[in-house]
């Protein structure tokens, strides 16, 4: 599983990321408040304006896996402004169920 959050500016960037890795199943969760450890905190409001989105990948190859993460890394090497930085975090699933029958992973 690979979760992702950054901010609402950053999320088509992410997108075309995900493209390039050949990620195609994801979901994309909009209008997230968040404050983060880094940049400034979004709650959508007029003292704090802005907002993250997420994005949640089920990803079973370990090396498209790591494809992303290397490119979120490269890319965030790259950001001007903290605000732009894109968080990645990834877990192992046991299972993950896409039709009648529960696929293994790992």
């Amino acid at each position: 599983m690979i979760y992702c959050t950054c901010n609402v500016s950053v999320i088509e960037g992410l997108q075309e990321l995900l493209d390039k890795c050949h990620v195609q199943d994801y979901q994309i969760i909009d209008q997230v408040i968040a404050r983060n450890e880094k940049g400034e905190p979004r709650f959508n409001t007029p003292i704090w304006p802005g907002y993250n989105s997420i994005a949640l990948m089920q990803v079973s190859e370990e090396e498209k896996v790591r494809r992303v993460i290397m490119a979120i890394r490269e890319y965030n090497r790259s950001v001007v402004t903290d605000d732009e930085l894109i968080t990645v975090c990834t877990w192992n699933l046991e299972e993950c169920l896409f039709d009648a029958s529960a696929v293994l992973l790992g």
